[in-house]
């Protein structure tokens, strides 16, 4: 069984995506572009992404660029999480750049405990979201997920384990870039960052010879300078002294010298710095196979490719399609939904049915043996007794008649009746063992048990049950011999009844 759907990340420079194939555990790209934003309108650059690549696929899933979204950290005194959604509004209203009105929020719980949680509060602009859904739409598009670009390689990087649970993701795009912070395996800041203002380096790809080309690189050092300076003023708002381990994505953060830069310009913020890679090995299924036309680029693909990831993984993130803006199926969709869930619904029903018939027929037939059963030890038990109305309470009746012919003479029941002792006695050798007991004798001594058993272990576990018993103060082996016509253990045993 195979299923397919289109991965699209979009940023404010470069739009790429994927059609990926996960098909018997293996995920393949079907199809992928690149499509450069420039200062074009976004339904111009859209419809030339739809004319590069198959669109209309089964679903879509789409990461919109990190400085689209306003971002907030909040304490909140609950940990539920309809709770949160309901609040979220009120405690941000006075902080948000608009009126909370314009403004649609999805969250994550980044630590929580008994009492309170620490949350990730994301914002977008209603009007931004819907003409960016109105332009897909017009094309054929309708994604199921809306989330940020950048935290599905963030969530990638969090759920491979030979990773530290601590980094931070710096993703450089051609003008903007993007801070994630993960702490103890959890996504604690999110921040947009500008890079290269005015094209002062001026980062463009040149996509028909798949290179990342700079017009001025005279000015790239004093470019990543400003832009370590922004990262060393956001994370010292936010932490007093730490180092960490960078990870580098997007185009110009793997562009060679990046690593270099951001190092030197980090100084000791920086423990150490690789790049984020997407083609490397995981241990997750399914397993990744990436295309191998000379058109693939991987560092420029990265966020298209982990979106795929936590679409397959399903990883939770964020996701704006709520509310309002929540995805709405199609009559067709509907119609063959309702089908596909009212047949197997109908189908348990009948079979519900079908299944309690045959179960009470098969009650009703245990029934009638087991009531053949108890008047048959109600017979044997009681010969005399011909006429049998009820059996379980003609027997308690019984019982109780027993029982007072064996009260004393003031009317007392005795402390241990010889009914008292075969309960104790049958209770406390265990049903495993294979012994068969053939003589009883009281006296005022004890108890003397006689009987047969298969091996002197078996006499000792009989002795050791019947120690368990409250009635008895001591158990001796009087005798346990061989007989050796029957190769069985002949056996006697002495019970002191407590209190004599």
């Amino acid at each position: 069984m195979s299923s397919k759907f289109l991965a699209i990340d979009i940023k404010s420079d470069l739009i790429t995506a994927i059609v990926f194939n996960v098909e018997a555990k293996v995920m393949h790209i079907e199809g992928h572009t690149v499509v450069s934003v420039a200062d074009r309108p976004m339904e111009e650059v859209l419809t030339e992404l739809s004319r590069k690549i198959d669109l209309h696929e089964t679903s879509c899933h789409i990461a919109l660029a990190a400085d689209s979204f306003f971002f907030r950290n909040l304490s909140l005194p609950f940990t539920d999480r309809k709770t949160i959604d309901k609040i979220l509004p009120l405690e941000l209203e006075e902080n948000a750049p608009v009126k909370i009105e314009r403004l649609l929020i999805d969250s994550i719980i980044v630590r929580e405990d008994s009492q309170k949680s620490q949350v990730i509060a994301a914002m977008i602009d209603r009007e931004l979201l819907a003409n960016q859904l109105a332009t897909l739409q017009a094309l054929g598009i309708d994604p199921q997920t809306v989330t940020i670009s950048g935290i599905p390689t963030t969530l990638r990087l969090i759920h491979t384990p030979e990773l530290p649970a601590d980094f931070l993701l710096l993703n450089i795009s051609l003008q903007q870039a993007t801070l994630i912070v993960v702490r103890s395996g959890q996504i604690i800041l999110i921040r947009p960052l500008v890079f290269d203002p005015g094209l002062q380096s001026g980062f463009h790809a040149d996509l028909d010879n798949n290179t990342l080309k700079v017009f001025r690189p005279e000015n790239i050092d004093d470019t990543f300078q400003a832009l370590c300076t922004a990262i060393q003023q956001t994370l010292h708002s936010v932490f007093q002294t730490e180092s960490f381990t960078v990870y580098l994505s997007g185009p110009v953060g793997c562009m060679q010298g990046t690593r270099e830069r951001i190092q030197a310009g980090l100084g000791n913020l920086c423990r150490s710095c690789t790049l984020a890679d997407a083609n490397q090995a995981q241990q997750f299924v399914p397993q990744f196979v990436p295309p191998v036309d000379k058109k693939w680029l991987p560092n420029i693909m990265e966020d298209s490719v982990n979106l795929g990831w936590q679409i397959i993984k399903s990883w939770k993130g964020f996701n704006f399609r709520k509310e309002s803006f929540a995805s709405k199926k199609s009559f067709s969709d509907k119609r063959t939904l309702t089908i596909a869930i009212t047949l197997p619904l109908v189908a348990a029903a009948l079979f519900s049915i079908s299944y309690l018939w045959v179960d009470y027929s098969k009650l009703l037939k245990e029934q009638n043996s087991l009531d053949t059963q108890i008047r048959a030890v109600f017979t044997e038990t009681l010969p005399e007794v011909t006429r049998i109305v009820d059996p379980i309470q003609q027997l308690q009746v019984k019982i109780r008649e027993t029982r007072e012919s064996s009260m004393d003479k003031d009317g007392t029941l005795p402390t241990i009746t010889m009914l008292d002792i075969l309960t104790e006695i049958s209770a406390n050798i265990p049903e495993s063992l294979d012994v068969r007991l053939a003589r009883f004798v009281v006296d005022e001594n004890g108890l003397r048990l006689k009987g047969t058993t298969d091996t002197f272990n078996t006499v000792d576990a009989i002795k050791k049950g019947l120690e368990q018993s409250p009635a008895f103060s001591n158990v001796e082996i009087s005798a346990a011999n061989l007989d050796p016509k029957s190769s069985k253990i002949r056996f006697e045993l002495k019970l002191t009844m407590k209190g004599v």
